[in-house]
């Protein structure tokens, strides 16, 4: 796979070190997959961890940040 190394880019979230851990070519569990998965449709969170909205995604129900939204100024 050629992506942008998660180790160097991506804010420390839920799902960083689980998707490090797949490019690395290691066993996740079902758990850890949706974790990394997640971290990795969003970007790395770069925008900040925020529920992504996307609640036609299957995985949506799972999603680490479901329900944060970003606070306004």
């Amino acid at each position: 796979m050629n992506r942008t190394p998660v180790s160097k880019f991506g804010i420390r979230a839920k799902g960083r070190k689980e998707l490090i851990k797949a490019d690395r070519g290691e066993s996740l569990t079902r758990g850890e997959s949706i974790l990394a998965k997640c971290y990795e449709c969003m970007g790395g969170y770069d925008d900040g961890r925020y529920d992504c909205l996307v609640t036609t995604c299957p995985l949506h129900q799972y999603m680490p940040y479901r329900g944060c939204v970003p606070r306004t100024k």
